[in-house]
């Protein structure tokens, strides 16, 4: 940096001339920064319109679909079932009775997979001091760190013995875990609570001071490795566990052959299970001890079968000797009918009706299907309402016209103005940031085109909103706003649901695959979630950057961002320069003001 003298000589104030020559060389800068905050305050008023259009999808996904707009609404007697009127088009009643739900089929693992116990080898005393004092106890997921007293010459086995009690009920409390001497080794025992033997693993890197190793756990742990577990004898015979092969389960998706390799754990393997194609559910059941896998369909065709293929996996786990229970098939009356039965527990009655077996029943319970508009109209309401708050905006922000005299505030300006007016500043200068954008425009345009249009291949008198008692606001001159919003008649549009619930669902929810057919809510959907797109593309997601790259605006600040920080580099060369003139001019001014005093004192 170039030394700066300040004007001794010149009698000038160097820091403010050159500040203010500094202020000119800054304008190019301030304009870049101007059209910086002038493209983050679009993203601002694109990403306020993103958050209108996201709540207008959310709104239209309730209507686009025909089971939530049928105009009937079905309930239930007991909520021993559940009931939903898909596609009802008419009142109807029903009664059924539930003999038996549908269960799944399961294979149960014999108990007693694991060898229990956590014994140490023989314990050695060594010095306890800080740098291995201190080790990890989980105790039933709960992981503390325990620390022992240091002590010079270390602890015999029986003082280590009660220290290690000690530190333990202290941090975990008393009647967690005993500690004991065995054969001349430490060993840890959980304390049994309510019939459920809790884990404990010993862990960190001062375990090895106890006489234990890193990880040693008193029961088998499905995060342990099929090496692991050869090894530590944590598994009944797993002295003889192969450590790699594989296995075939049979379910109702069909037959699976499992893979397993050394570095897989138990719970990779059970998640390998749980992924496969014989469509099972494999879990281990710490409480018994053993290995459990389930159907994840229900009915009597759903039965499970394991076998090792290479390898001893299952056996190991008790699976070859599992008890099998074949999943049951469903058992009902429907309306006093004859005994029918179900592979799950849900059913479709003849008009649109949807029954869910929750338990079963001592005696018919009564479904009754009943028109209710009110559902519809309410979803529909809110659907036109969030359209309304979005095209509100929308025409806001087209029609606003851009205050002359306002531009961005540079940061000495914002320093000089309170916080209050600094947003009433910024308001302005995003007044009509907008108006001409293409995008607010095709938004307009496409979201009414759908309103206007009539759906191809239904029922005449109920293709068009219209039709339902739903129109556009009549336009008011003065009110720009209001242009294209929708208004309903909520008498004609009820009248419409009770004449003929089934029109007024496919006007909204009709969906064959072509769009001239597609039902309101179904096209206007899809448009919107388009249309979304395109603003996530030009501005971003709403709490995204604003510099983001993949974005049009964002992809510019991009690139102003790197021109300001290229400015600001050469400023300061500019700066330096202007210092380094000066105090080439005071120095001289200060040599020539020597010689003249030089001058005068030989002058006498």
């Amino acid at each position: 940096m170039v030394m700066r003298i300040t004007g001794l000589s010149s009698g000038m104030d160097i820091d403010k001339m050159v500040s203010d020559l500094m202020k000119v060389e800054k304008v190019p800068q301030d304009k870049l920064r101007q059209k910086k905050e002038l493209l983050s305050f679009q993203t601002i008023l694109y990403r306020e319109i993103n958050t209108k259009m996201a709540a207008l999808r959310d709104a239209l996904n309730n209507v686009r679909y025909s089971s939530n707009v049928t105009g009937f609404k079905a309930a239930a007697s007991s909520n021993e079932v559940s009931v939903v009127a898909n596609s009802a088009t008419s009142a109807s009643s029903h009664t059924i009775q539930v003999n038996e739900l549908a269960t799944n089929s399961k294979l149960t693992g014999s108990a007693g997979v694991t060898n229990f116990g956590l014994v140490g080898t023989a314990y050695s005393s060594q010095t306890i001091d800080t740098t291995n004092n201190k080790i990890v106890l989980t105790v039933d997921n709960s992981a503390k760190v325990i620390t022992l007293t240091p002590k010079a010459g270390g602890y015999t086995v029986d003082e280590m013995k009660d220290e290690l009690q000690k530190q333990i009920d202290s941090t975990f409390g008393k009647n967690m875990v005993t500690v004991g001497v065995n054969g001349g080794a430490l060993e840890l025992s959980p304390v049994a609570k309510s019939g459920f033997t809790p884990q404990v693993i010993v862990s960190g890197t001062n375990t090895s001071v106890l006489g234990f190793t890193n990880g040693q756990s008193y029961r088998f742990s499905v995060g342990q490795t099929i090496g692991d577990l050869a090894t530590s004898n944590k598994l009944t015979g797993s002295g003889s566990l192969a450590t790699s092969g594989q296995f075939q389960i049979t379910g109702s998706g069909g037959t699976a052959t499992i893979d397993y390799v050394p570095t897989d754990s138990i719970q990779t393997i059970m998640n390998k299970v749980n992924a496969s194609a014989a469509e099972v559910t494999m879990t281990y059941d710490s409480v018994n001890d053993q290995f459990v896998m389930k159907s994840k369909k229900t009915g009597v065709a759903t039965g499970i079968s394991v076998q090792d293929v290479t390898g001893n996996l299952m056996s190991t786990f008790k699976m070859e000797t599992a008890t099998a229970a074949v999943g049951k098939d469903a058992s009902y009356i429907l309306d006093n009918g004859s005994v029918q039965t179900s592979a799950t527990n849900s059913i479709s009655t003849g008009d649109g009706t949807t029954i869910t077996f929750n338990n079963t029943t001592t005696s018919p319970i009564t479904i009754t299907v009943a028109s209710d508009p009110s559902a519809v109209i309410d979803k529909i309401k809110k659907f036109v309402t969030a359209y309304n708050d979005m095209i509100d905006l929308v025409n806001t922000r087209l029609s606003e016209q851009k205050e002359k005299g306002y531009q961005p505030l540079s940061d000495e300006q914002k320093d000089a103005m309170n916080d209050e007016d600094i947003a009433n500043w910024n308001k302005k200068v995003q007044q009509g940031l907008l108006s001409n954008s293409p995008i607010l425009k095709k938004i307009k345009s496409s979201l009414r085109e759908v309103f206007s249009d009539t759906v191809s291949g239904l029922d005449p008198a109920f293709s068009t909103l219209s039709s339902v008692g739903i129109t556009t606001v009549p336009y008011v001159t003065g009110v720009p706003q209001n242009a294209g919003k929708l208004q309903i008649d909520e008498d004609k549009l009820r009248d419409a649901i009770l004449q003929n619930p089934d029109a007024v669902n496919k006007l909204f929810t009709n969906n064959p695959g072509y769009e001239s057919q597609q039902g309101v809510a179904v096209k206007l959907y899809n448009r919107v979630d388009s249309l979304l797109g395109n603003l996530i593309d030009q501005a971003g997601r709403t709490g995204g950057k604003d510099d983001d790259i993949t974005t049009v605006i964002g992809s510019q600040i991009n690139k102003l961002n790197l021109k300001i920080t290229d400015f600001t580099a050469l400023l300061n060369k500019k700066e330096d320069n202007y210092y380094r003139r000066f105090t080439a001019m005071e120095q001289a001014i200060e040599k020539g003001n020597a010689q003249m005093a030089w001058l005068s004192q030989q002058l006498g």
